[in-house]
């Protein structure tokens, strides 16, 4: 029988430890939030298991703790702002209110943020745009960590540099959510932890060889993750996960050129108003259409019809806020340590 929790305890829960870390409490609401979105989404290396960093990143003094970010170029409708190492999901909430004051006024607005903490699931963030009936891109990279090589090379040089994309219709929002590599850092961590191969062939050894054992990643020299496509079609996400560090490192101004070395993010963020161009009627009737008749086509297997982007994410978010969340193993136990370090009590299982 599957352990849950109600969503709420464990924000609060998740918001006590941050508060008693020394994070300001006017953030730790929202970065408990968003952390908690991505479990509710499913993507649980990415949710409440990125406390435990986070909270290791504080002790290291790697994390601002307080204070505001600083905008360093303002043209109305392009804004680049200086994150101060400040927390990520804090940082890309503030900024994405600072674009939604101006989507009135300008139909696009377009937000770089440099020196940003880690920005946990990115798709958490895309129905704070959707919900108003924006479309949503979110690009992310983090200079001074690399993973990834290039295709065709041995070297890595870039983080899997992630997308999301959320486009609103009528209905359930489409919610892209993917990295540019074939799997994620958090991902590869979690299975050689747990002694588990990959599902596939996603790292080639210090060799180049592929392989499906994440502990490839953790050798002396170490292998790299391959790009989105693998071995065979992996050009194809190296121009991808290229394309993700102009448009959030470079644009923004600070990336691996200058080699930091801080645990971080560039952060690459567009609203778009439909309203602002064909107008959100019609937008609405496309997106609408579309959505349809994905969801009408024959399907190679009836037991599996098609389904867009993030309709699986919504399901279970939705599934889980009314009959709890259920935490990937060893998530609670991880931050157990914490809480008993600050006497906090781990929060009660719905009975």
């Amino acid at each position: 029988m599957s352990i849950r929790y109600t969503a709420e305890s464990l924000k609060t829960f998740a918001g006590k430890l941050m508060v008693q870390a020394g994070i300001d409490l006017e953030k730790t609401d929202v970065i408990a939030e968003i952390l908690l979105e991505g479990d509710l989404m499913g993507h649980t290396t990415h949710g409440l298991q990125m406390l435990v960093p986070y909270l290791k990143s504080v002790e290291a003094g790697q994390m601002q703790l307080s204070g505001s970010c600083e905008t360093i170029r303002d043209t109305g409708n392009n804004l680049v702002i200086d994150g101060h190492y400040l927390p990520g999901p804090w940082l890309v909430c503030h900024a994405l209110d600072l674009a939604a004051e101006r989507m009135e006024k300008h139909g696009v607005v377009t937000v770089a943020i440099t020196r940003s903490h880690h920005i946990a699931c990115l798709q958490a963030y895309l129905p704070r745009a959707t919900s108003k009936g924006w479309m949503m891109t979110l690009m992310s990279s983090d200079p001074s960590v690399a993973t990834v090589a290039p295709f065709g090379g041995m070297e890595a040089l870039y983080t899997p540099n992630p997308i999301a994309v959320g486009i609103p219709t009528s209905d359930v929002p489409i919610l892209f959510d993917f990295c540019t590599s074939i799997t994620s850092n958090g991902q590869c961590m979690r299975s050689h932890k747990e002694g588990k191969p990959l599902p596939g062939e996603w790292i080639q050894d210090a060799r180049g060889n592929p392989t499906s054992d994440p502990g490839a990643l953790f050798t002396n020299p170490p292998g790299t993750i391959y790009p989105l496509g693998g071995a065979e079609y992996g050009h194809k996400g190296f121009a991808f996960g290229l394309w993700v560090e102009m448009m959030t490192a470079a644009l923004a101004g600070h990336g691996r050129s200058e080699k930091p070395d801080k645990w971080g993010a560039s952060v690459f963020i567009q609203l778009i108003d439909p309203g602002a161009f064909g107008g959100t009627e019609a937008f609405l009737r496309e997106s609408d259409f579309f959505a349809k008749a994905c969801r009408d086509t024959q399907a190679v297997n009836p037991d599996q019809p098609v389904r867009l982007p993030g309709e699986s994410a919504w399901r279970k978010r939705q599934e889980q806020l009314t009959q709890g969340v259920q935490l990937h193993p060893g998530i609670l136990e991880s931050l157990g340590a914490w809480a008993e370090k600050w006497n906090i009590p781990l929060p009660h299982p719905i009975d």
